[in-house]
């Protein structure tokens, strides 16, 4: 098991380094966020429920019972390493579920709000379940389901900005968090040797699976009802329920999804995956096929085999997540067309205005001096969505035309934005739309908020909206403080902002249509491509890039 300092120690990038060392800072986009829950000590009772395999005890805080901590694989290091999710044993007696359980092993670099310094370990299969208090047995209320952040290799449920007991109060539904395998440790393909492994590039995402089925199969005790579960994630977590649609091992465990800037589309083919676990054969200096040898590495020993791995390529943190293996991931879900659970289950897809802003570095205070250099900055987003870079420049003119009141350096933020995040969200919901029998929502976040040298609509924005979270640490560049952000927006618009889409997502996942009393939302369809725009006046707008659409997604 790998402690905090171990994991913020030498080995650790972080997201400065990423960028001093050149790694492209378009292959940063995919990150995540994850601090530590902290609740008050305002407990007063504790609650008593039994899953299919035990008792659990957990805490009732504020309205809200809390069970942290349940396990729903065993432990997967040593010989279980890299191989699907084993199951739970059943126990007898009361096991407390009253503390976090383990994070996966992994190097953090983001920002400082949000790292979880919980304790990390291979044994992380554990997922965190909140209910209202007078959720019982048979209320079977409506289920959220949060996949974390971080591309695929590092996040974690643990954390306040992923503070799903907030929602379960606000909303009164029953919310599950999941930790997960990640980096090495859950996306590593060594099909090509041993058959046994054939699937071991999606182990990640085979422990989603288990924790989607822990939850059809327990979720009623919680007050749940497993017929009525919404999955939703950010960045990473959005593109991991993007993959989950195209595993037929997931058909009937959720039934509506919430993709927040995370439509990644485009998943790993095992030739690309058999290049990277050639490279850590190699590093290890172990016989390629000998996985059992890999195996009996200590986790420290692979983690420093990781961290060697992401430093040989630029677009290193692209390197590992869910990949066309044949099998748990027959065929690119997204290629031409909707997967086909996709297109029997409503979505909510979007993105935020200023999505690229965050990844840029010290490139964001720089002058922009014309396009090419603009179309170079730029095109290293293009990585994300697979787009040749020297499609960028010619792009522009029609950006200019469009937005003409905008400088260079917005320009630039707008088109690394698009063509790193909006154009594949916009490719999506234009699937959802031709395709599906279920109705597709599109937005947008514009809020702004102090960081980078101005204000800005960052990745990642809107998380404390959605976890209807006021208060909270350095977020982006340590302009963004809670005093920054009162000083900002005295007149706290933010809070209203906030509770409309926090009100939206509930409403989605309670009916599959995110209108409330105070907020009509359209459906996005081909014909007028509604957008709800959330801002200090949030309303749905009518095809609100039209003008630069058809080139973005012509890219």
């Amino acid at each position: 098991m790998i402690d905090n300092k171990t994991r913020k120690g030498t080995d650790t990038v972080r997201r400065r380094d990423v960028l001093r060392m050149g790694i492209s800072t378009a292959a940063v986009a995919l990150l995540g966020r994850s601090p530590v829950k902290a609740f008050a000590a305002s407990e007063s009772a504790f609650r008593v429920i039994e899953t299919a395999k035990g008792k659990l005890r957990g805490r009732v805080v504020d309205g809200v019972v809390d069970f942290n901590g349940i396990r729903y694989g065993a432990d997967t290091s040593g010989a279980n390493r890299f191989l699907p999710p084993q199951p739970v044993r059943a126990w007898s007696g009361v096991r407390d579920a009253l503390a976090f359980g383990n994070q996966c092993t992994q190097n953090n670099p983001d920002y400082a709000a949000w790292v979880d310094p919980s304790q990390a370990s291979e044994d992380c299969l554990f997922l965190n379940v909140s209910s209202p208090v007078n959720a019982r047995p048979g209320a079977r209320l409506p289920v959220m389901v949060w996949i974390h952040g971080g591309a695929y290799i590092f996040g974690s449920a643990n954390s306040s900005l992923y503070n799903c007991h907030n929602i379960a109060k606000a909303g009164n539904v029953v919310t599950v968090g999941i930790n997960h395998r990640l980096n090495i440790f859950g996306y590593t393909f060594l099909g090509e040797h041993d058959d046994r492994f054939a699937t071991s590039g999606n182990a990640g995402h085979l422990d989603l699976i288990a924790a989607l089925q822990w939850v059809r199969d327990n979720i009623e005790a919680f007050g749940g009802d497993p017929a009525n579960v919404t999955v939703f994630g950010e960045s990473g977590g959005g593109g991991k329920i993007c993959a989950l649609l195209g595993m037929p091992a997931a058909d009937g465990l959720f039934h509506k999804a919430i993709v927040q800037s995370g439509s990644l589309l485009d998943p790993l083919r095992t030739s690309d995956a058999s290049v990277v676990t050639a490279r850590m054969y190699a590093t290890l200096g172990i016989r390629p096929g000998d996985i059992g040898a890999v195996q009996r590495l200590s986790t420290q020993e692979l983690l420093r085999c990781y961290n060697q791995l992401v430093g040989m390529s630029e677009d290193w943190i692209l390197q590992y997540g869910p990949l066309v293996d044949g099998r748990s991931i027959p065929k690119d879900p997204w290629d031409k067309s909707s997967p086909a659970l996709a297109r029997r289950i409503p979505m909510i897809i979007g993105t935020n205005l200023h999505e690229a802003v965050g990844f840029m570095g010290d490139e964001v205070f720089k002058d922009v001096p014309n396009d090419d250099v603009l179309a170079q900055r730029a095109a290293k987003f293009a990585i994300l969505n697979k787009i040749d870079p020297d499609q960028v420049l010619p792009i522009l003119a029609t950006y200019r035309r469009a937005m003409p009141l905008l400088s260079n350096r917005e320009l630039l933020v707008r088109v690394a934005s698009d063509i790193g995040f909006w154009k594949n969200a916009v490719r999506q919901a234009e699937l959802q739309a031709r395709d599906s029998s279920s109705k597709v929502y599109m937005y947008e976040c514009h809020w702004k908020t102090p960081c980078f040298g101005s204000k800005w609509a960052p990745h990642g924005v809107e998380i404390p909206f959605i976890f209807n979270i006021e208060h909270y640490g350095v977020a982006w560049d340590g302009k963004d403080s809670d005093a920054a952000r009162s000083l900002a927006d005295p007149s706290n618009h933010r809070q209203k902002v906030g509770a409309r889409m926090l009100d939206a997502w509930i409403s989605f996942a309670r009916t599959g249509n995110p209108s409330t009393s105070t907020l009509a939302w359209s459906p996005y369809d081909l014909g007028t491509r509604q957008t709800m725009v959330f801002d200090e006046l949030s309303q749905v707008v009518r095809d609100p890039r039209g003008a630069v659409r058809p080139q973005v997604l012509a890219l």
